[in-house]
């Protein structure tokens, strides 16, 4: 009798690991953010390349003698970091031009009527990121008033500080 035997073979793969096999640690840190927070008075959109750092003028035309006041407003935006607290004022509210000798007020508001009343200053503001709040100066040249000057123009520059 003859018997066949199969002969199998066995191959068995191995895989060594070295001692120099990559490993993974971990570690942490901190991170401290430092801000410096920031107003600005602008006007436009304030988006980038549009803004402006300079409010517009307010013009207040009168004719001598005249017999109700004249009045004329301008606007600008603060944009102060958002929560930041702050305040504004004009040099001064109540004024005699140095040209005309007209006597005129400014009246600094969040409102945009016009209202006649002296007031150079806003506190207790908060900032609100990157929007920006609008605010008016309201001007008037009582009536009544003879002037200095026979034909002029009398362009006197006001400061306006943000204070945070």
């Amino acid at each position: 009798m003859i018997r066949k035997y199969a002969l199998g073979i066995v191959v068995v793969a191995c895989s060594w690991t070295s001692a120099a096999m990559a490993a993974t640690a971990s570690g942490q840190f901190n991170v401290a953010v430092t801000l410096t927070p920031k107003c600005e008075v602008f006007s436009g959109s304030g988006a980038a390349g549009t803004l402006t750092t300079a409010i517009s003028q307010l013009n207040l035309a009168y004719t001598s003698f005249q017999t109700s006041p004249s009045t004329g407003s301008t606007n600008f935006q603060v944009r102060c970091t958002n929560s930041q607290l702050y305040s504004m004022a004009l040099d001064s509210a109540s004024l005699k031009d140095g040209t005309t000798g007209l006597d005129y007020t400014l009246n600094l508001t969040s409102t945009p009527t016009y209202t006649a009343a002296t007031n150079n200053s806003i506190a207790n503001l908060s900032g609100n990121g990157l929007t920006g709040q609008t605010y008016y100066v309201h001007g008037t040249i009582a009536s009544a008033q003879d002037g200095t000057t026979t034909a002029g123009t009398s362009n006197a520059t006001r400061s306006l500080t943000i204070t945070y």
